[in-house]
């Protein structure tokens, strides 16, 4: 049975028994970890319960729970929609799990953020075996055992047999004892080797793809590569937001053959970008999250904003990246008078370089990598950036990232005492060899406090 807003509780909702419930749902465990959905929950069930259910709408939520402007179009933002989605399957798992023996249960309707209050068809729970009536069973007869026949005296005297194999035995149990201890510390130590980092490994990938928070995998946009090229400056985030810059370009009076709503219109990215994706798209993790990929020109403020992102290649091909420059250390740069990338060490450690430049042809061309685990931009999630000053720096970073080992030594030397894994920046060098990096090393790496 529902319950509405005519409640003769509903001028104090606080004293209503199923406020109560609904703090208890939102403190759960499950509801700490996801602040924007422990808010979504207070918000519509204190609107119901105070007898305001016609204000319970998507706009009314998007504005008081995810900050949007007032006026704003919720058809052009759906972030209301997903997160109700995502609400829905939270309750469910609490009542299914946690609050499986609650009198009353939450419940969203799809296409509606309504919330109502039913009784809850509670299982009952197994009587344990302890507790079930004894039953007697049928008398047994035991046949009678013989008495044992003794045993012949010993051919040896005791006093001696006790005397010279005491010591013995005691010394092999000593070192059966050595044996045993010695052994079991040694599988101790192996399992923590092996399960330790694995462990980390899970936890690293499980913040990307948090099953309350959408994960946005980036390719870059490689056209805009060639739009630089063609017009000699670069293309920013606030040029690569407004399309109509990209149809009206300033292309040189050379080139004919190229109109400038051709370079709008085509969307291009690089092999190097499409094999990481494929290659993310393994990691088990990815399972337990909503995952999309999406063309860096769809992609719109707001899901940087509100999700976490996947961002692949530097800047300059991806723009998105410039959101998250200013917080880190390193950055892939293009230098337009050599025509050369380079990474940037914004605060060089002793021993450390301002800039690092690729090296170009002969045996001993380099390519470097560059990992960025950060922030989300609203702070609560998370974001990582693959690039590198080529596609083989970008394959060498994908390379150490989804490269299991080598991935757990580096999580296992950066982790927390408590256990944590902080937000860090590893730049990587590689040898270049037809664009693939058959080993690298690591230059620099920093974390956050």
């Amino acid at each position: 049975m529902s319950t509405g807003p005519e409640s003769d509780l509903k001028s104090d909702p606080k004293s209503d028994p199923r406020w109560q419930l609904t703090l208890e749902v939102a403190n759960s465990p499950a509801f700490e970890r996801s602040p924007r959905l422990r808010s979504f929950l207070l918000f519509i069930c204190e609107l119901e319960l105070s007898g305001r259910r016609l204000e319970i709408n998507e706009q009314q939520i998007g504005i008081h729970v995810f900050g949007r402007a007032p006026g704003y179009n919720p058809g052009d933002d759906s972030i209301v929609r997903s997160q109700a989605r995502l609400l829905r399957q939270r309750l469910e798992e609490y009542f299914r799990v946690a609050g499986r023996n609650a009198l009353l249960r939450i419940d969203i309707p799809k296409g509606s953020y309504v919330p109502f209050f039913e009784a809850n068809a509670v299982e009952p729970e197994p009587v344990p075996a302890a507790t079930q009536p004894l039953v007697a069973l049928p008398a047994i007869a035991v046949p009678e055992i013989p008495a044992p026949t003794p045993l012949p005296p010993p051919a040896f005297a005791p006093e001696k047999a006790v005397g010279l194999r005491r010591p013995v035995w005691w010394l092999v149990a000593a070192v059966l004892l050595l044996i045993a201890g010695a052994g079991s510390l040694y599988l101790w130590q192996t399992a923590r080797h092996h399960e330790q980092p694995r462990d980390l490994e899970a936890r690293f990938w499980g913040r990307l793809f948090d099953p309350t928070r959408r994960a946005v995998i980036v390719p870059a946009d490689s056209t805009l590569i060639l739009i630089e090229e063609l017009t000699a400056k670069p293309v920013t985030l606030g040029h690569y937001l407004n399309h109509d810059d990209l149809r009206s370009l300033d292309l040189p009076k050379s080139i004919t053959t190229i109109q400038p709503g051709d370079l709008e219109s085509s969307q291009y990215t690089s092999m190097a970008d499409l094999n990481l994706v494929a290659r993310l798209m393994t990691v088990p993790e990815i399972s337990h999250g909503q995952v999309q990929v999406r063309y860096a020109r769809e992609l719109s403020m707001s899901d940087a904003k509100e999700d976490n992102l996947i961002l692949i290649g530097g800047a300059r091909a991806n723009p998105w990246v410039e959101l998250f420059a200013p917080e880190m250390n390193f950055a892939v740069d293009y230098n337009w008078s050599t025509r050369q990338n380079t990474v940037v060490n914004k605060a060089p450690h002793p021993g450390e370089s301002a800039t690092y430049a690729e090296s170009l042809g002969g045996p001993q061309s380099s390519a470097y990598g560059l990992i960025a685990f950060q922030p989300s931009l609203d702070h609560q999630g998370d974001t990582l950036l693959v690039s590198g000053t080529t596609s083989a720096g970008t394959q060498a970073a994908a390379d150490f990232l989804l490269n299991a080992r080598t991935l757990e030594q580096f999580l296992r030397t950066i982790v927390r005492p408590d256990g944590s894994i902080p937000h860090f920046e590893l730049l990587l060098v590689g040898r270049n060899l037809g664009g693939n990096v058959p080993s690298w090393s690591v230059v620099a790496y920093r974390t956050k406090a």
